[in-house]
């Protein structure tokens, strides 16, 4: 099963809550994101540094910032097999190529924003609080936010203006990821979803410091 349909099935069926044999065995640890609200975040957060990074490649002229939305596709793709893998989806396409056109990013998240719910979005809320990620600021929060960058970049031209809101919207969906993986690196109840998640860290980190650089190039925060 494909990931953007994963995300509707896990969160309405009863049986979402044993996604796979360990979270079956094992408590939720105190304070650790439950492994379907972790999956429902890491799919949704996914999602959005992946169109969003279709569309930026398909615009920009920037070479920075088309090598490295070409990278982040890659990354979000390779990252969302291996969690099909140990879910039991059969993963989809692997990215070989270059990244489909721009016109994909409104339609393929949509239905993922919706099916989500506000659970999911004050969760994600929670987990970034708890780390440290920046409230208004660094990570989103919300499936609102989300959507009305995604329909911003959508329907911008290319240029200067367009390359800085990509990166900027790019680095807060990044500051979310990590503090959504890094918690269930901490203390999630799945072993191997655990190690997935651990294995994520080190090129989220890298995407952050490189965005960062970016941001700085173009004028942005210098923190």
């Amino acid at each position: 099963m494909h990931r953007r349909s994963f995300l509707a099935s896990m969160l309405s069926a009863t049986a979402a809550l044993a996604v796979t044999r360990t979270a079956v065995a094992q408590p939720t640890p105190a304070g650790a994101i439950p492994t379907p609200i972790y999956l429902a975040m890491a799919t949704k957060g996914g999602l959005f540094l992946e169109n969003t990074a279709r569309d930026a490649f398909a615009k920009t002229a920037n070479p920075r910032v088309k090598k490295f939305s070409r990278a982040e596709v890659t990354e979000q793709v390779n990252l969302a097999n291996k969690i099909d893998a140990v879910t039991g989806g059969a993963p989809p396409a692997a990215a070989g190529g270059p990244p489909g056109p721009g016109g994909v990013v409104g339609g393929l998240v949509a239905a993922p924003f919706a099916v989500a719910g506000g659970v999911v979005g004050a969760t994600a809320g929670a987990v970034g609080g708890a780390l440290g990620v920046p409230q208004g600021g660094g990570g989103m929060t919300s499936d609102e936010q989300k959507a009305q960058i995604m329909a911003q970049l959508s329907g911008m031209q290319p240029g200067p203006q367009y390359d800085a809101m990509f990166v900027n919207a790019s680095l807060q969906g990044h500051q979310e990821a990590l503090a959504i993986h890094g918690s269930y690196a901490q203390s999630g109840e799945d072993p191997a979803l655990r190690r997935i998640a651990r294995g994520a860290l080190p090129l989220i980190n890298l995407h952050i410091s490189q965005l960062s650089q970016m941001q700085r190039a173009m004028g942005g925060p210098q923190g």
